[in-house]
Parts: structure tokens; C-alpha cells; sequence
């Protein structure tokens, strides 16, 4: 597996459908994950976001989400793995951020955002 692969499998592991942020279907259905899909180099750390969809009158499913993906993290940061060495995930400032969407009033996301680094 290489990097970004690595990656796609870390935000598919939450029992949602997880998509690069730019390769989105027009059929996706939700709730997904979107993510930014970079690597880098050893010892380059890499800022990156990922975002929970919903469509929901409530928060209470997404903030669950979110919830279960920074206990995953956890405070030290999770290492995934990748052919040729890991990266180490972990949360950044602000962690999550909640959004709405102009256009759909139901659209509940919230943007995670985090820290990959690169150790080959």
C-alpha cells in the first residue's frame, strides 16, 4: 500500500464511505468522509482536513463520529503504515470545526483537522 492509499484506508475505517475531497460521485449517498489526499517526504509534516457529511436535523450523529474518530487519534497520534515506511496522524488546532451549508439547511459537516507526518 503507499501513502495514499494508507490514507484512503484510515478515513474508510470508520465505517463510512470515505472519498478523496475531489473525487466525490454525484450518487454518493450520506453521511461520507472527504479528505485531502497528499503525502510528502521524511520528516515533512503535512496540515490536512477531513470532513464528516451529514444530512440531519441534529448534531448528535455527526458529533458521535467526530467523537469516535479523535478517540481513534488520540492524544498521541496514530501510526499508519504504508509500503515503504508509516505516517504519523494526529489531531491539530482547531481539531474540529462545525460548518453549514447555504444551499441545504439539513447539511450538518464537520471539518477535522490534522497533522500527517511522513517517517520512511
Amino acid at each position: 500500500m503507499n501513502k495514499i492509499q494508507a490514507l484512503s484506508s484510515f478515513w474508510n475505517s470508520f465505517n463510512l464511505t470515505a472519498y478523496d475531497a475531489y473525487t466525490v460521485p454525484d450518487d454518493a449517498l450520506l453521511p461520507y468522509i472527504t479528505y485531502e489526499a497528499s503525502s510528502d517526504n521524511f520528516g515533512n509534516v503535512l496540515m490536512q482536513t477531513a470532513s464528516l457529511w451529514y444530512r440531519d436535523s441534529s448534531w448528535l450523529d455527526i458529533t458521535n463520529k467526530e467523537q469516535e474518530i479523535a478517540d481513534f487519534i488520540t492524544r498521541g497520534g496514530r501510526m499508519i503504515k504504508y509500503d515503504d515506511g508509516c505516517m504519523w496522524i494526529q489531531k491539530a488546532s482547531p481539531w474540529a470545526q462545525r460548518l453549514d451549508d447555504p444551499n441545504d439547511n439539513m447539511i450538518r459537516r464537520i471539518v477535522l483537522n490534522v497533522m500527517v507526518e511522513f517517517l520512511d
